[in-house]
């Protein structure tokens, strides 16, 4: 999937370079002056944008911070942090509302609260807004005039698939499958699950679901079955809270957790202090760094699977709100803004692992991101008049574990 990525990226970066030396081609004096005047046309308006994340630290922060700062002089562009709150909608309007009077240009949020009040206070001050690792289904559901509708609004990366389109838990299952087929002699045959609440992430129920109805679908023909343990609302909806120790009480005689919550913060410590981590194995979303100590083969073998999506996802937004600012957009830009679903970085064993080790979200390294500045300045409409929009989302939506093999 890399390589077809790529391939495309280069052809608009060859197109963009061709037209910036078909610029440059006088000699002398005046030419130097056009290479300067088509390249500070290419790079665009000089600009900030704002970008408010859902937490202030952790590794998808810190490699989001290294691949923008890295991309800043490229797209003559800064960046100003902030941090949202994740209950209390008064505090993000706040939180925007400094963005804004600090005089930037556009802004990227990770959470879709209050988002109607933020979309009108940035249309007020002429600044544009977009998503990033949120799937904005509140809005999407509940104020889709308000906010999809509204030119400000530039749309969103969803942190994985949007909750119409839902399939992580047929991926969970097929990691299950997986390390079965690796581990014939000795197969995971009874599983639990843990999910939040789901006022608070609906696709996580609905990912739970799917994936017990492929656990009974499977069942139909395997001569081995596979028991999944019905969801326990006592123990097994996690109140963003930790595991309870009854958990394991409750799902007596299990071989794994299959984790749609973020397994690492609320799961496996439990595990951990009530030694169940050296018995049961744990398949998860989320990736907090250290998971990779014992992942797979190595150190007790606690995580099966891990899943992140990739913090290049935030092109999206970006390449959007930058058109913007400038005053183009894509000849095939929709009407409405959208939210686009995206594949995701799943490691189900030590080659996927060893893979990840080499992206930006684990190394904080911006020489590691998949896409260079460059890469990104000729996704935009103004650098690059070949551009388009189903480009620009083909580019984030496809990344994957395998992007890095």
């Amino acid at each position: 999937m890399k390589n077809a990525v790529k391939k495309f990226l280069a052809m608009m970066l060859a197109g963009v370079m061709s037209v910036s030396l078909m610029a440059c081609g006088s000699s002398g004096s005046g030419a130097a002056s056009t290479e300067g005047a088509a390249s500070s046309e290419k790079a665009g308006k000089n600009c900030t944008i704002g970008v408010a994340f859902y937490q202030d630290s952790g590794l998808a922060t810190e490699a989001t911070k290294a691949y923008l700062d890295n991309m800043a002089d490229t797209l003559n562009c800064k960046f100003k942090y902030t941090v949202l709150s994740q209950t209390d909608e008064g505090v993000n309007l706040t939180k925007i509302q400094e963005l804004i009077a600090s005089g930037v240009d556009g802004i990227i949020c990770t959470m879709d609260s209050g988002t109607a009040a933020i979309v009108q206070e940035c249309e007020a001050a002429g600044v544009y807004i977009g998503g990033y690792l949120c799937d904005y289904d509140i809005s999407y559901t509940q104020a889709y005039d308000a906010v999809f509708k509204n030119d400000h609004f530039v749309g969103t990366a969803i942190d994985g698939y949007a909750p119409d389109n839902v399939i992580v838990g047929q991926q969970m299952f097929d990691s299950l499958l997986e390390y079965n087929e690796r581990n014939a002699d000795a197969p995971i045959t009874h599983v639990s699950l843990a999910i939040f609440p789901v006022w608070a992430f609906p696709a996580q129920t609905l990912a739970a679901q799917q994936f017990i109805a492929a656990v009974d679908e499977y069942n139909k023909t395997a001569d081995v079955q596979i028991t999944c343990d019905p969801l326990n609302e006592e123990t097994d909806v996690l109140a963003f809270s930790p595991m309870d120790s009854t958990y394991f009480a409750k799902h007596e005689g299990i071989q794994a957790i299959m984790s749609f919550a973020a397994g690492t913060g609320f799961v496996y410590p439990v595990m951990v202090q009530t030694g169940n981590d050296k018995n049961i194995k744990l398949f998860t979303t989320g990736f907090d760094g250290g998971e990779e100590k014992n992942f797979g083969s190595a150190g007790t073998g606690t995580y099966q699977q891990n899943c992140v999506t990739a913090v290049e996802t935030i092109t999206y937004p970006l390449v959007l709100l930058l058109n913007k600012i400038n005053g183009v957009e894509f000849k095939d830009q929709p009407e409405d803004a959208e939210r686009v679903s995206c594949d995701q970085f799943i490691m189900n064993s030590d080659e996927d692992m060893a893979a990840f080790q080499k992206n930006i979200y684990f190394t904080a390294n911006a020489s590691d991101a998949l896409f260079t500045p460059e890469e990104v300045l000729n996704m935009t409409a103004y650098a690059n008049p070949d551009a388009t929009y189903e480009q620009l989302k083909k580019s984030i939506s496809t990344l994957t574990v395998d992007s890095h093999k």
